[in-house]
């Protein structure tokens, strides 16, 4: 049988998360707009050396005081020994648990494409307002790289493009109807 058992500062992330979902739930923040979804498309490329090893990748959600609400992938090696290399990946790792993650192994340099609907992790709809879109590349010895922009989410569309850094080729935003 396996126990959950709950860090100090998860218990506090928790608890402040608690604190202010019920908060903005008092006030007069409207429904996430019906249909509307996030469309995520990013690009890693590989560099030219031989000793590549392929980078692990959290996409995430943030509300506007910088706390989770929805992990959209993460993507690691598991090994033998564990996840060694997950810390790396430090925001991410910081904000959030495994617990309530679905996670998947690394991928190949190219194009992905991950959809947000507006829930939280626990399928929730938020409310409208101000997040944070998050990814984060970490290779091993390779690059850091975190791209975090902060986005309203009301009913009106919008695309914006982003040229981050040296492995992460491309971030692209797009918010509209679904379909």
């Amino acid at each position: 049988m396996k126990k959950n058992v709950l860090s100090r500062r998860s218990l506090l992330y928790q608890g402040m998360a608690l604190a202010l979902t019920l908060w903005m739930g008092r006030g007069r923040a409207q429904g996430w707009p019906t249909g509307m979804q996030l469309e995520v498309v990013f690009e890693f490329v590989a560099p030219t050396s031989a000793s590549y090893r392929r980078p692990y990748i959290a996409v995430w959600i943030e509300n506007a005081q910088g706390l989770m609400v929805r992990t959209l992938a993460l993507w690691f090696q598991q090994s033998p020994k564990g996840t060694r290399w997950l810390p790396d990946l430090r925001r991410w790792y910081r904000s959030g648990s495994l617990e309530n993650t679905t996670s998947g192994p690394t991928r190949p340099p190219g194009r992905y494409t991950l959809v947000w609907d507006g829930k939280d992790d626990k399928g929730n709809l938020l409310p409208q307002g101000e997040y944070y879109v998050c990814l984060e590349l970490v290779r091993e010895h390779g690059p850091y790289e975190l791209f975090r922009e902060k986005f309203t989410f009301a009913t009106a569309p919008f695309s914006r493009s982003f040229s981050p850094g040296s492995d992460l080729k491309e971030v692209k935003l797009t918010y509209a109807k679904q379909g």
